[in-house]
């Protein structure tokens, strides 16, 4: 038994319209659904430590040839969210990075929308756990919230 691929990645946002014009816009993802969400206290149960929840929902996907994958987003309307980002490096999740095919127009789109576009470089393969002597792009963005999302495509 192993892992097959990514299911879904779910990020906190503060305005979900928003944060659509860089996961959608900027990265390209395709958004499958976007919906509201009512959990009463029973409903969420222990993973919500029982808490009512009410939020607004955002399925993107990519399909990876071999799996389809999904970030979600989170609109949280009640309870209100903690603020409460990790910078990098924090304890927990502190970015997401994705596999690309065109870096340049990533951060084209990415500068052309008004996104943190940071620290574009190219590194060895080797520090990724990949074969030696292999390079590849990576550039750091972040979403209108804050949140840092990583670009690497190989060279």
């Amino acid at each position: 038994m192993s892992v097959l691929a990514v299911s879904h990645i779910a990020i906190g946002v503060r305005d979900l319209d928003r944060a659509l014009t860089f996961y959608r816009d900027v990265l390209g993802l395709r958004v499958d659904a976007d919906y509201q969400q009512a959990l009463t206290p029973e409903q969420g149960g222990e993973l919500h430590r029982g808490r009512a929840i009410d939020r607004r929902q955002a399925w993107l996907r990519w399909d990876t040839g071999h799996a389809v994958s999904a970030i979600t987003l989170d609109e949280l309307h009640d309870p209100q969210p903690a603020e409460k980002i990790a910078e990098l490096y924090d304890l927990g999740i502190h970015h997401v990075s994705l596999w690309v095919d065109d870096i340049d127009a990533i951060i084209d789109r990415a500068r052309a929308g008004g996104h943190p576009v940071i620290m574009p470089h190219v590194s060895r393969t080797e520090p990724y756990g990949e074969p030696p002597g292999g390079h590849l792009r990576s550039v750091f963005l972040q979403d209108p919230d804050g949140n840092y999302v990583q670009c690497d495509q190989r060279v």
